[in-house]
């Protein structure tokens, strides 16, 4: 009875869900101002605007949203009013005017969005790899069975930094780690607008934010080796950006947290 009852209740909320993006996505496609289509106010900062390019983005994306295609046209135009009013001439411009034509607006709009994607995990690499770091070092001096050392952390350190690589070289990798990338910033924001004495939310986010960062070069790395083709599998050569043993301990490691954060 509880079991039926549950699978009542996702399904209800998966209805209202896409109601909810049915509504925007409608919105959006009627809207002409840019700062409406966005969701946000005239005086919004900066990073106010990316996070709500990224929201809405997430929402309206095509690839998430087949059924209904006018959510090409509500991304299309996202990404065209973020490029617009993310730029201080073409924004002051815009707000001088008060008008601009939307009918031009063309293209699929992933180029923003991965441009966008791409700054967001310079930004890790830069902050939040250390933070990651030191959660890691502390789960695996309580978890001894883990076997994710220094060694181990280091070589994804590594990995990560060859991802920096091939996400700056090839725009096909951040379109497969794409919803990673944009969840793992939506669990950032989260995080850092938590009062700092709320330890166990911090703890819970942290986790979340961690087992993230970690499925995302696993997602890399089998992309890379799908693509091995028939001369180079006859070699056996890896080609991906992690060996056999390490896709083994992080896919182990993020079984972990996976069950850590259902535990909380």
């Amino acid at each position: 009875m509880n079991l039926s009852n549950n699978n009542k209740t996702q399904i209800n909320r998966r209805i209202i869900d896409n109601e909810i993006r049915y509504k925007i996505v409608d919105e959006i496609c009627s809207e002409t101002n840019l700062y409406a289509i966005l969701g946000v106010e005239r005086s919004c900062t900066s990073e106010e605007l990316r996070r709500a390019y990224i929201n809405r983005s997430r929402i309206c994306h095509p690839d998430k949203f087949p059924e209904y295609p006018k959510a090409t046209e509500a991304f299309q135009k996202l990404a065209y009013s973020y490029e617009t009013l993310n730029k201080p001439s073409s924004r002051r411009a815009y707000d001088i005017s008060g008008t601009i034509d939307l009918d031009g607006v063309n293209g699929t709009g992933d180029e923003t969005l991965h441009s966008v994607l791409y700054q967001l995990f310079l930004e890790f690499m830069d902050g939040d790899f250390e933070k990651i770091r030191a959660l890691v070092n502390a789960l695996n001096e309580g978890n001894p069975g883990l076997d994710l050392g220094e060694d181990a952390i280091e070589i994804l350190e590594t990995a990560f930094r060859r991802m920096r690589e091939l996400l700056l070289a090839g725009k096909k990798y951040i379109k497969i780690s794409q919803f990673e990338l944009i969840r793992f910033y939506e669990v950032q924001q989260q995080l850092r607008s938590l009062r700092f004495f709320n330890v166990f939310g911090r703890f819970k986010l942290s986790l979340q934010l961690t087992r993230i960062a970690f499925t995302i070069p696993l997602l890399i790395d089998d992309a890379m080796k799908s693509e091995i083709d028939h001369k180079e599998l006859n070699n056996n050569n890896n080609k991906g950006i992690l060996s056999d043993n390490m896709v083994n301990i992080i896919s182990g490691f993020v079984s972990l947290l996976d069950k850590l954060e259902q535990r909380i």
